[in-house]
C-alpha cells in the first residue's frame, strides 16, 4: 500500500511505484515465482512523483547475453515542472528463453500493466501534488460531489469559486482550497 499523503514531505517515488506493482501482482497470485530470476527497482535513480500526467511505458526485450527483460518506466510530466520524461521504474528478469518463457513474461507485462492502472485509479490524490484542488461547500457546509484538481494556483481556484458563487450563491456557498504539496486547506467565504 502506498504511504499516505499528509504534508509537503510526503512523496511517493518511483521505487515506491514499482514495488506497489510487484506487491499488486502477487496479491493477485499471477505473479510467476518460478520464472522470475528478479525483479529490482531502479535506487540508482531515486525520483519524487508530483504529478499523474505521465503514461505506464513497459518494455519487454531480450537480454544482451541471455535471457529477457521487463522493463517498468513511465513517461511524461512527474516533476514540480511541465518537462515531459521518461523514468525508469524497475526490471523483472527472467533466465528462461523458451518461447513458454516468452509468454509468460508477456502475460506478467499485461498482469504488470493492470496493477499499475489499479494503482493510479486508487491512489490518483496521492500523485496530486501540483497546484491547488477546489471544491465547494453549500449553505449547509457539505460538500459538492463537483469540483476541480489541479488548478495553477490559489488565485485561480478563487477566481473559479467566484464565477460559480455568483451564478447560484446558495448552491456555491464557500469553497475548500487545498494545496496539493502541502495539503493545507482553506475554507473561503465571498
Amino acid at each position: 500500500m502506498l504511504k499516505e499523503i499528509k504534508k509537503e514531505s510526503d512523496v511517493i517515488t518511483n521505487v515506491d511505484l514499482f514495488n506497489e506493482i510487484i506487491s499488486k501482482v502477487k496479491e493477485s497470485g499471477k505473479w510467476p515465482d518460478d520464472l522470475i530470476d528478479y525483479s529490482l527497482a531502479s535506487t540508482y535513480d531515486k525520483t519524487s512523483l508530483y504529478d499523474y500526467a505521465f503514461d505506464p511505458c513497459f518494455v519487454l526485450k531480450a537480454g544482451g547475453s541471455e535471457g529477457y527483460y521487463l522493463d517498468l518506466a513511465i513517461h511524461g510530466r512527474f516533476t514540480l515542472t511541465d518537462t515531459v520524461n521518461t523514468l525508469n521504474l524497475g526490471t523483472i528478469k527472467t533466465l528462461y528463453e523458451t518461447e513458454e518463457g516468452i509468454r509468460r513474461m508477456a502475460a506478467l507485462y499485461a498482469e504488470c500493466l493492470i496493477a499499475y492502472n489499479a494503482i493510479m485509479n486508487e491512489n490518483l490524490d496521492s500523485f496530486t501534488r501540483k497546484g491547488c484542488d477546489l471544491h465547494f461547500l453549500d449553505k449547509e457546509g457539505k460538500r459538492l460531489e463537483f469540483g476541480y484538481s489541479g488548478m495553477k494556483d490559489r488565485e485561480s481556484a478563487l477566481e473559479r469559486f467566484q464565477k460559480f458563487h455568483e451564478k447560484d450563491p446558495e448552491k456555491y456557498c464557500e469553497a475548500v482550497i487545498r494545496n496539493n504539496l502541502t495539503r493545507e486547506e482553506k475554507i473561503y467565504h465571498v
